[in-house]
Parts: structure tokens; sequence; C-alpha cells
């Protein structure tokens, strides 16, 4: 990713996908989809180099969801959460910057931002 500028209210973007199963994503982009309805834990996180008082949060289908929001209270690290949800064929996820101050990840060869959906039933 080209830009690592996340501004507030906008979708994080993910360059690159690992191995997927019931779940599809193009690399590049910002949304995942549910293949199958399910109950899903999902693992986030992100790594910043400026951002203090953003928040990241997971979005099912444009809400963000209200028990997943995490804030960043240093201008360098990495945010990570974890949840639980109930989710319908086709959902689409996302990792929103849930906040009005822009982040910044970090560029590569680090990991600015991670997803792992795991379905549980």
């Amino acid at each position: 990713i080209a830009d690592s500028t996340v501004v507030g209210g906008a979708d994080v973007p993910f360059s690159n996908n690992g191995p997927l199963s019931g779940v599809t994503h193009t690399p590049g982009t910002t949304t995942i989809t549910v293949v199958s309805a399910g109950t899903y834990e999902i693992n986030y996180g992100i790594s910043i180099t400026a951002g203090v008082g953003s928040q990241i949060a997971i979005a099912v289908n444009g809400t963000v969801d209200a028990s997943t929001p995490i804030t960043a209270l240093v201008a360098t690290g990495e945010l990570f959460g974890s949840a639980i949800l109930t989710l319908a064929a086709g959902d689409v996820i996302t990792l929103r910057n849930n906040s009005a101050t822009p982040l910044v990840m970090t560029l590569a060869p680090g990991v600015g931002s991670q997803l792992t959906i795991k379905k549980l039933d």
C-alpha cells in the first residue's frame, strides 16, 4: 500500500492475503466477505507511527460493532483487539479508523495491519 495514512472514518486496506477459507478478499482492498453464516472469532491489529487518539474497530456491513473499538494512547505502537461475532452469509467486514483523527500505518517491510477470522461453529 503506497499511502499509509488512514483518515478518520475510513477503512484500513489490507495489501495481501494469507490462506483464505470461508472468506473472500481482494488484495489491496478494505473489504472481507464472509461466505457462510456462523460465529466467528476476529483478531485484528494495526501498527502505527502517528495517530494518538485514533481508534480502530470492526465494522460489519458498514456499522461499527460496539464491542470492538480500541483507542491509540501512544503515537507509535501497536493496537490489537479480539471479538466474537455472529455473522450472516454475505456480511462484509472492514477494519475502520473509528475516529476523526488520522492514523499512519507502519510501511513495509513492517506489518501495517492484520486481521484473522476464524469460524467457531
